[in-house]
């Protein structure tokens, strides 16, 4: 079994060989599967923590899953896995629709618009799927609809 410093190793491999994030604003913590980025202090002994910070990545049967919020508290960091999307290409994707876009990496990326990165997508086959969960979506939703009712 790797050790937690080989864990973390991966993790941050994948942050940077995924997405281009060279450093992170804050301190790795592992809870089970998943990966926290925080910059608190760690929590004494015997007390029991529900979250640390912002959950970064779940760990999953296939390997690691980048959050939408982790993906956007990194935003600034995030110079690959970059999908670039039109506020109607948005809009598709949050009301369920799949999108075909020319140079697609596969994989988890980075959904971005007006440079922003608002949650995470997924690539395969060169179709792009949405990973924001359902009330992030369901916000983004309202906000979008708005700005195409007043010709933003």
């Amino acid at each position: 079994m790797p050790s937690s410093d080989d864990q973390r190793e991966r993790a941050l491999a994948y942050l940077r060989d995924e997405f281009g994030v060279e450093e992170l604003p804050g301190r790795l913590v592992r809870r089970g599967e998943d990966w926290w980025l925080t910059t608190a202090p760690e929590p004494p002994q015997g007390v029991r923590v529900h979250s640390l910070g912002v959950r970064l990545l779940r760990g999953q049967e296939r390997g690691l899953k980048p959050t939408s919020f982790g993906l956007m508290l990194l935003g600034p960091c995030i110079t690959k896995g970059r999908v670039e999307l039109t506020r109607e290409e948005l809009l598709g994707l949050l009301l369920g629709r799949t999108l075909r876009k020319e140079g697609l990496p596969t994989g988890y990326v980075a959904l971005s618009l007006c440079g922003e990165v608002v949650g995470c997508g997924h690539v395969k086959g060169g179709v792009l799927r949405c990973q924001i969960p359902r009330g992030r979506r369901q916000e983004l939703l309202i906000a979008l609809q708005a700005e195409l009712r007043a010709g933003v």
